[in-house]
């Protein structure tokens, strides 16, 4: 599935449109079972002025605890996105992406992001560097799909399946992180959040080569489902799939909860079952579009970003679940 390579790298300041509400936006989650470590990255461009970029960096460690991160600022040229303290780097289109990061970093466990929001906490110096690497072909979301009712998932939006290695080091004390299930993605459009209602983004990996993602939407302004895309790939070759079952989360109680999938491709149906939750990160998203770790007063979306330990036909896999619910429109 090979893709334009002008889909991989930001675009340049002067070729940003000014669409209101548009931005860019790239993003990066790995999980690690044996260090029992995740992480979610994302940056993206600010939505007053699209040359400063937002970078978001939450770590969750074995102990409990998240580490947070949020920066803004404009070092983002050619092949390298950067706000202030992370570096993402396309080393190879289709192929492999770095990402470092290199600073303080706030503590928090889950019930304080849940309770507070991330207000500061103690600081620690964390330092990232991972190299990603492709498991499976991009998947362009849209292709074959031109037309999103939902105006939120960017004209835009390719993902990729992969493992990371590197190394995660928390004041001075470093862990080897060694073939972590990753995703990747890259997104650019107008995103109007407003009528947001639920959505899950959810893939994974398992032996034998197959892989499968997921992207399902419903807004407040459109009766029943939104948007719904979903891909398995076994080996190489992608198979449009339709989503047969997917559960969504209307609230705090709903995270950790274990949920099953299914998949319906020419490859027949896929039924998937998350078998544990090890990690869960909170997230808000405020209109205009604008994640951040944690918690806030006044309206907005609350997402829940989850390491899973998976399971389909006998094999275990592992991968991503991003839930999130908003009870009324994001004003």
């Amino acid at each position: 599935m090979k893709i334009d390579p002008g889909q991989e790298y930001p675009l340049d300041a002067a070729a940003r449109p000014s669409t209101p509400l548009w931005s860019e936006n790239f993003a990066l989650v790995f999980a690690d079972p044996v260090q029992r470590v995740s992480a979610l990255y994302s940056i993206g461009t600010w939505y007053r002025d699209t040359s400063v970029w937002r970078e978001n960096l939450a770590v969750t460690m074995p102990d409990g605890q998240i580490l947070v991160a949020r920066n803004f600022g404009r070092q983002t040229g050619g092949a390298v996105v950067s706000a202030s303290l992370s570096r993402y780097e396309i080393i190879e289109p289709e192929q492999s992406v770095r990402l470092a990061f290199d600073g303080p970093v706030s503590t928090q466990s889950f019930a304080d992001l849940m309770r507070s929001g991330a207000n500061g906490g103690q600081t620690r110096q964390l330092k990232l560097d991972l190299r990603f690497q492709a498991r499976a072909p991009i998947w362009d979301m849209h292709a074959g799909h031109n037309t999103d009712a939902t105006g939120v998932a960017g004209a835009m939006h390719i993902e990729q399946l992969g493992v990371c290695d590197g190394s995660l080091e928390v004041d001075g004390q470093k862990r080897a992180i060694a073939g972590a299930q990753s995703c990747r993605d890259h997104s650019r459009g107008a995103r109007d959040i407003t009528q947001y209602r639920n959505h899950c983004w959810i893939n994974g990996s398992f032996p034998g080569d197959r892989h499968f993602q997921l992207y399902i939407f419903r807004m407040h302004h459109i009766d029943g489902i939104a948007l719904s895309l979903a891909n398995v790939f076994q080996g190489r070759e992608p198979h449009a799939a339709t989503i047969e079952q997917v559960e969504y989360v209307e609230g705090v109680a709903d995270t950790g909860k274990l949920q099953t999938i299914v998949l319906r491709s020419a490859l027949g149906d896929m039924k998937i079952a998350v078998r544990e939750v090890y990690a869960t990160i909170p997230i808000t998203m405020t209109a205009p579009f604008n994640p951040a770790v944690g918690i806030l007063n006044g309206p907005h979306g609350q997402i829940f970003d989850e390491a899973i330990r998976i399971e389909w036909e006998g094999k275990v896999g592992y991968g991503w679940s991003e839930r999130g619910f908003s009870k009324q429109p994001i004003r």
